[in-house]
């Protein structure tokens, strides 16, 4: 099981971000929000083992803060969470606990070293991009400098593993910016890069400007380039692309995101978030005064939704197409009782044909050997989108659902 806990303050409001959170404007995270937590999982540790009933499936092994901005928290409560969650569930010697850190909050080797002794061992750091004139369109509050610092401090607080948030297709970006921010981030050592396509979320300042023709994007054919470039840039310094948007060296791919894309188990905690344990989705409102409520008055239960067989294969065929090892095939076959390949013959082969995916046969260490063409024994098959393909995912993801649709 992983658990994802939901930290929704930041110091300031990014221009581009859409997630769920509150701006504190030098205030402290208020320690209402820490009793929430804890209440709740005091909830959930008398609830899950009904959802879940097999204790192996109960076992965490990982956890994720993110939000918002966690590194706001003070380590020593991120610590008695961590606590408290070891004692609600078992907990996997080797859990990963990745803590999500803005440069800003994070610049010290003291302070690193403290989340490290709280319990933390992974760090993901929100770059976004290391051109000074980027992060003021982005409207972050550090800059290049202060990156660097974070970096130095995370080395020398020993984290083993580490991970950089970047985007990618700004407005006024260019090929060859994109790609110097690439280099400069690989020389500050990360083990793990998340390089994500600038989305344009409505209500957003940077989606109003863009609306408004203030700022211009780059081309489709700048974009393309940027992903397919930036792809072997990084493969180049030893990354693997493991997820259309994620890049990780030899044993350093994100767990908790994997488990994600697999389809396992989690639980999330604090306001926005959501759960799905077996076929049964939670979710708790985005709105912290109304958590704070429900957590005090103890009417914790989320609003919850039981998700049909069509769903979960539907999730099953979206969430396997985003990763570089792709769909298996006798999983959608077991899941639905259909063959993939045969009900979207005409996509599938058309896709093939064109370079935009590709059929890989995997041993058991994940690796295998691929066969672009046959259409016969997937006894270990996997269907699976190659860079090219990943390029227009949504646009393929979609036909298949339009085609699955059209065949129930």
């Amino acid at each position: 099981m992983l658990v994802y806990i939901h930290v929704p303050f930041c110091r300031k409001r990014c221009a581009y971000c859409a997630f769920y959170s509150s701006a504190l404007n030098h205030r402290p995270v208020p320690p209402d929000y820490l009793h929430g937590l804890h209440r709740e999982l005091a909830w959930w540790r008398t609830h899950v083992a009904d959802l879940v009933p097999d204790s192996e499936d109960q076992r965490v092994t990982s956890i994720f803060l993110g939000g918002g901005t966690p590194s706001l928290l003070e380590p020593a409560d991120v610590g008695r969470l961590l606590d408290d969650l070891a004692g609600s569930f078992a907990l996997a010697e080797d859990a990963e606990i990745t803590l999500e850190a803005n440069p800003d909050s994070l610049h010290t080797r003291e302070r690193a070293l403290d989340f490290r002794r709280a319990g933390i061992n992974r760090l993901s750091l929100g770059v976004q991009s290391l051109d000074e004139e980027e992060l003021r369109l982005l409207g972050r509050i550090h800059g290049p400098r202060q990156v660097h610092q974070a970096c130095e401090a995370i080395h020398a607080a020993g984290f083993r593993s580490f991970s950089m948030d970047l985007i990618w297709g700004l407005p006024g970006q260019s090929l060859k910016g994109w790609l110097d921010v690439l280099q400069r981030a690989c020389a500050l050592g990360p083990d793990h890069l998340s390089a994500y396509s600038l989305t344009l979320e409505e209500g957003t300042p940077l989606a109003e400007a863009v609306a408004r023709g203030r700022l211009d994007l780059p081309s489709d054919e700048v974009t393309a380039a940027m992903f397919l470039e930036g792809h072997a840039l990084l493969a180049g310094q030893g990354f693997s692309h493991y997820e259309i948007s994620n890049y990780a060296r030899k044993g350093h791919a994100c767990r908790h995101n994997m488990g994600y894309w697999q389809q396992q188990d989690y639980l999330g905690l604090g306001p926005g978030a959501v759960s799905t344990l077996k076929n049964v989705r939670f979710s708790q409102p985005e709105d912290v005064g109304l958590w704070l409520e429900r957590m005090t008055q103890g009417t914790i239960l989320p609003e919850t939704e039981v998700l049909s067989p069509s769903t979960r294969t539907e999730e099953l065929v979206m969430l396997s197409l985003r990763t570089a090892r792709g769909l298996c095939l006798p999983r959608y076959r077991q899941a639905c009782g259909r063959d993939f390949l045969e009900e979207n013959r005409s996509l599938v082969q058309a896709l093939l044909k064109n370079g935009l995916a590709a059929l890989v046969r995997h041993d058991t260490k994940g690796d295998g050997d691929t066969d672009k063409n046959s259409l016969q024994n997937n006894g270990s098959m996997y269907f699976a989108l190659t860079p090219e393909g990943m390029l227009v995912s949504n646009d393929i993801i979609s036909r298949f659902f339009s085609d699955m649709d059209a065949d129930e």
